[in-house]
């Protein structure tokens, strides 16, 4: 039998063979998870005995891992803000860089919204996220995927919020005026989508490309969103880190002001703020 420094040993030499990144790191969170350990349960206790009857159920995570498979979709969960989210191949994984655009979205909020739209919601992470951090605030989630509605649907009932989901194309079934619209966009050129990874190539295309220029939906967003923006509201997005200036150039000087362009911890342009006269 096994010990838990061995098999985490073992793990991180099948994946390195593989030719999986970071197999180290990964084996480790393989077998945390799998576990319900932390790393340091896991690194003070490495003598331990593997249990036997998790050795089928590891093969499985493996294998998947391999084949490309992200351990989010593996696990069904994701990390964001602190909490945990289902995810699975219906939803995009939440990143570092949208947690980011929450922290600066909040930042830049002069007092505390009412009305939050998150258009494109995916998993939900973003709408649910500022429900929980403003519990006063009506909080409307769109998305133009029914699947991935039903997964939001899913995250806001594990996370006890009240959220008013819409299924909508951008604002085609949107009404109301909001004091912030935010939104993590697809942002992906057409022709880049065979350059993304194994990984990302598991996640849903709908959620990730932008159109021929990767700017296309973006451009929507920004010249529909003032008809459903209160006067000084919001507009928050996430965008492509080489599409920065050319966004700017969508927005008309006499319906918006504020505009700026704000960079990711990696010091790549990735967010837009922008306020309604």
């Amino acid at each position: 039998m096994k010990t838990v420094k061995q098999v985490v040993l073992d793990v991180t030499n099948i994946l390195n063979s593989a030719g999986v990144a970071e197999p180290a790191a990964n084996a480790e969170f393989i077998i945390c998870t799998l576990l319900d350990k932390s790393r340091t349960e896991i690194l003070a206790f490495g003598n331990a005995t593997f249990p036997t009857e998790k050795e089928e159920i590891l093969n499985s995570i493996i294998k998947q891992k391999i084949a490309g498979k992200p351990l989010e979709y593996i696990f069904n969960s994701a990390d964001f803000l602190g909490r945990k989210f289902y995810v699975d191949e219906r939803v995009l994984i939440p990143r570092p860089e949208t947690e980011e655009l929450i922290l600066k979205t909040q930042k830049k909020l002069k007092q505390a919204p009412k009305n939050i739209l998150d258009l494109c919601t995916g998993s939900g992470c973003i709408g649910i996220s500022l429900a929980l951090n403003y519990p006063h605030a009506q909080v409307t989630c769109s998305d133009i995927s029914a699947p991935a509605l039903q997964v939001a649907k899913q995250n806001a009932k594990t996370h006890k919020t009240k959220i008013n989901f819409i299924e909508s194309d951008l604002f085609n079934n949107i009404n109301g005026i909001f004091d912030l619209i935010i939104s993590n966009p697809p942002y992906i050129k057409e022709d880049d989508i065979n350059t993304l990874t194994l990984e990302v190539k598991h996640e849903p295309r709908l959620a990730q490309i932008g159109g021929k220029k990767g700017t296309e939906i973006i451009e929507k967003i920004i010249k529909e969103a003032p008809k459903f923006l209160t006067p000084g509201g919001l507009l928050a997005m996430e965008i492509g880190d080489k599409e920065g200036q050319k966004v700017l150039q969508f927005f008309s000087r006499d319906i918006w002001r504020d505009f700026v362009i704000e960079r990711d911890f990696a010091g790549l342009d990735r967010f837009i703020f922008a306020r309604k006269y």
